[in-house]
């Protein structure tokens, strides 16, 4: 156990790091509007459309009406060199335009008088970016994709662990490590200002007792289930469900206190 709560305090402090994000950059046709929309509620800065700063962003959400062009070509180059992933959305697509799947793998179609499809370009932005939790900070309209994901990817991990069979053992250290790293990062998106060092410990260290205390009972459920299912079926889905009522309980909380 003393073994377990070392590891855990060394994971939070590694999670605590702040970590420096760019911003959101709009360019193309009605990049302006997309920029507002995207923008609504956000820190200043943090969604941008002007081109010259490309380098410095976590993302490049680019608007093109057509075939993509020699332009369009370039800036793509661009941002692949300075190691900038990017969107393409493309506004009323025809079945006699060519698909632009070459330039990047994350293209949202615009269909005529719909709008922009704003659920689908944050999808894409929380898909592309590396740091999609610090991002969500700063950019309150990616924040539902951002939980969606951690929550879901914390709880493919924590299945994986668990459905090591007789390993299993060993592997609770490290299910109890992914879900307090899954509440940390959902706690941060509610956060205005990063906290670090021993303030950001003190912040989080409930959440570690929480999933401490929570294991237990977990365990115990899957000691029962196991009387009639095969354990690494068991072990993998009480990990998943465990994983996910723990991200929901936050979710709840927190939308509480706003």
């Amino acid at each position: 156990m003393l073994a377990e709560v070392r590891g855990i305090v060394g994971a939070l402090r590694k999670e605590t790091d702040p970590r420096a994000v760019g911003p959101v950059l709009v360019t193309g046709m009605l990049a302006e509007q997309l920029a507002r929309q995207l923008g609504a509620g956000a820190d200043p800065g943090a969604v941008v459309v002007d081109a010259s700063r490309l380098a410095h962003c976590s993302v490049l959400v680019h608007v093109i009406a057509g075939d993509p062009g020699v332009a369009d070509d370039e800036l793509v180059r661009q941002a692949d060199l300075d190691g900038v992933p990017v969107i393409l959305v493309q506004l009323w697509p025809q079945a006699t335009w060519t698909t632009p799947y070459v330039f990047t793998p994350f293209v949202v179609e615009c269909r005529a008088g719909e709008g922009f499809p704003v659920p689908a370009i944050t999808a894409r932005i929380v898909e592309a970016v590396e740091d999609s939790v610090e991002l969500g900070r700063k950019v309150p309209i990616v924040q539902e994709k951002v939980t969606e994901a951690v929550v879901g990817t914390s709880m493919i991990r924590a299945a994986i662990l668990a459905s090591f069979g007789k390993r299993s053992r060993a592997a609770r250290p490290l299910i109890t490590l992914e879900q307090i790293r899954m509440l940390t990062e959902l706690r941060q998106l509610d956060e205005k200002t990063s906290a670090s060092g021993t303030d950001a410990l003190k912040s989080i260290a409930p959440f570690a007792a929480a999933v401490l205390g929570a294991g237990f009972l977990f365990r115990e459920g899957a000691t029962a289930a196991k009387r009639v299912l095969p354990a690494s079926i068991v072990d993998a889905s009480v990990a998943a469900a465990g994983t996910w009522m723990l991200g929901e309980a936050l979710r709840r909380l927190s939308s509480r206190d706003d």
